[in-house]
């Protein structure tokens, strides 16, 4: 039975204190102009723990390596400028041989502020991550002040059963407060699970979903086997959702950007209903989304956006009647 009396005792103070420190009014936070993220990327890459996801052996690594390359060199990378760091690369897959080989092929300049831990040396150095090592990595980011930190890859960097929600939250918390407290993007590469239905950059991390809830950015990297081009979705909770169509630049080892991919194929599409009606003539909504094999209602709206674009204009008048032509058709 509760003691109520000894209860009421035990919270007998001095009426101004708070019960719960730490608190803050609205108001207090309304009005106080709070400092901006901090950016490893601009726009894609904040300070925080980040997850980079995606099939074996399509990528991953070589992405993280040019970000580490970009930062420590105050160098460009998806199209971005970045502002110069210190850099960690724990590269737990790799030797120094291939290190090496694969920073010739990226041009690493000769003097970075990069520091390398390869292939072999992560269990002395380090160790399991929810076994104390991630404890010890963040002192390392504290002591060393680095921008920019990348585990490659989380499997070999932490020991047993990843689908377990109390281990991952227990060896990914110190990295995460770390990385906040000290301005710095930790990225985790980490695999996709076997079966996959969508280019969903949280759900599709492979294990625990801890992984994905806890992270302040996830990208997920996507490519079919045998081609350059790839999609790399990138969400976060400061990040504007966003997927780039990215492409591969083997001469230089770099994942280079062409830009927002759904704006891209959005004008892939437009470029379609142009070269239907070009090749076939003035035609309606109902034609010319059965030749396009899409939604009728996207069509429209395609459809509206390349006649503000002055490219197509409408003739025929009455419901039914509409059709639509290139505007510089001579016989309209």
């Amino acid at each position: 039975m509760i003691d109520r009396a000894k209860l009421a005792a035990q919270f007998e103070r001095d009426p101004d204190e708070p019960i719960i420190p730490g608190l803050m009014t609205a108001h207090h936070i309304l009005t106080t102009d709070w400092p901006e993220p901090i950016w490893a990327i601009p726009e894609y890459l904040p300070a925080g723990l980040t997850i980079i996801a995606g099939k074996p052996k399509i990528g991953k690594s070589w992405l993280a390596l040019q970000i580490a390359c970009a930062v420590s060199s105050g160098g460009r990378t998806l199209g971005k400028d970045v502002e110069q760091g210190s850099a960690l690369y724990l590269a737990l897959e790799d030797p120094p041989r291939r290190l090496k080989d694969r920073m010739k092929k990226q041009r690493w300049p000769d003097n970075p502020t990069c520091d390398f831990l390869a292939l072999g040396d992560f269990n002395e150095s380090i160790g399991d991550l929810k076994n104390g090592g991630g404890l010890k990595l963040a002192q390392q980011i504290q002591q060393k002040r680095y921008k920019y930190v990348c585990i490659d890859t989380l499997s070999r960097a932490i020991v047993g059963d990843q689908n377990e929600v109390e281990e991952m939250t227990a060896a990914l918390t110190p990295l995460q407060e770390m990385a906040h407290s000290e301005n710095c993007a930790v990225v985790i590469v980490d695999h996709h699970r076997k079966s996959i239905m969508d280019q969903d950059a949280v759900t599709n991390i492979l294990g625990s979903t801890a992984k994905g809830a806890m992270a302040d950015c996830v990208w997920g990297l996507y490519r079919e086997r045998g081609k350059l081009n790839a999609n790399l979705a990138i969400t976060g909770r400061d990040v504007v959702e966003i997927t780039l169509a990215v492409t591969m630049d083997w001469e230089l080892g770099c994942w280079q950007s062409d830009g927002d991919a759904d704006e891209i194929q959005r004008g892939e599409r437009k470029d379609e209903i142009v070269a239907f009606i070009e090749s076939n003539g003035a035609a309606g909504l109902i034609e010319i989304a059965e030749a396009t094999d899409r939604d009728k209602s996207n069509v429209f709206r395609d459809l509206n956006e390349l006649i503000n674009a002055n490219l197509i204009k409408k003739t025929g008048l009455g419901r039914g009647k509409v059709k639509y032509c290139l505007s510089d058709n001579p016989l309209l």
